[in-house]
């Protein structure tokens, strides 16, 4: 009985193979091939690189399941924009080109579904605020960040600094080809650094930095909301920190956030 059975599935598989259009094989890397006799019948068994396969007899050839959908894929990406804040209290002017926002981040994507996935990651971030006013110098006081006008000659460039390791989790709705797709997830970091830096020229023009390598009272802990969009093969990012990047009553009330494109 068992092996009736057999050899009605295996006519009614060749039959389907030989009535079907048959998918091509020519030129496809084969990596593993073996012979053999079955049912009075000789086979012919390749299996191919793309993780496709066929059985071939006299009757015809049947070419099995292609490769089969992982349900979760792996990545590495690089978060490159710019960061500001959103002002509650008096705070210095923040100038947008060359506060730089750089992050790495290792993501895994769970598809569940045509239209749906989760995506977690882990990354680091570096967040810089480079001030407008460039003989603005920030410093780290006894009770708190000290921002004071320089006067030992012209400022060229000053700004802080400070990096985060970062957990996120967005899940992402993805339309059915592909060129669409758009998420909103949180995100929670905690401070792995900071500094001040600031750069100005002395009264005999010579170019001098002074660095304040303390953590310049940036809070220890961060965690907002993050949009990604994807159009095409471009993808961008846009996160808002919900509670302020200075610690309480150390520096002013600010909030981060930060906008880019995601390679």
């Amino acid at each position: 009985m068992t092996k009736l059975f057999l050899t009605m599935t295996m006519v009614m598989l060749c039959l389907g193979g030989i009535l079907a259009q048959e998918q091509d094989t020519v030129g496809k890397d084969v990596v593993k091939t073996r012979d053999f006799k079955m049912f009075g019948e000789e086979w012919h068994y390749e299996k191919y690189k793309d993780k496709t396969w066929s059985l071939k007899t006299e009757g015809g050839a049947i070419d099995m399941e292609g490769k089969k959908k992982r349900r979760h894929e792996r990545s590495l990406n690089l978060d490159l924009g710019i960061n500001t804040w959103l002002e509650n209290d008096a705070a210095p002017q923040v100038k947008p080109w060359g506060s730089w926002m750089v992050g790495i981040n290792y993501q895994h994507q769970y598809k569940l579904g045509k239209n749906f996935s989760l995506n977690p990651a882990i990354g680091v971030n570096w967040f810089n605020f480079k001030f407008e006013d460039r003989n603005l110098i920030a410093q780290r006081g006894a009770d708190g960040i000290l921002f004071e006008q320089f006067e030992d000659g012209e400022g060229t460039k000053s700004k802080i600094t400070s990096s985060y390791v970062n957990l996120s989790l967005i899940p992402t709705f993805h339309s059915s080809n592909g060129k669409f797709r758009i998420g909103v997830g949180p995100y929670a970091g905690y401070r792995l650094g900071g500094r001040g830096k600031f750069v100005f020229e002395d009264e005999s023009g010579s170019k001098n930095k002074t660095f304040d390598r303390n953590n310049m009272f940036a809070n220890n802990y961060r965690y907002g909301a993050r949009l990604a969009l994807g159009v095409g093969g471009t993808d961008f990012f846009f996160n808002y920190d919900l509670n302020e990047y200075f610690q309480k009553n150390k520096g002013p009330r600010v909030n981060a956030i930060s906008f880019g494109i995601i390679l």
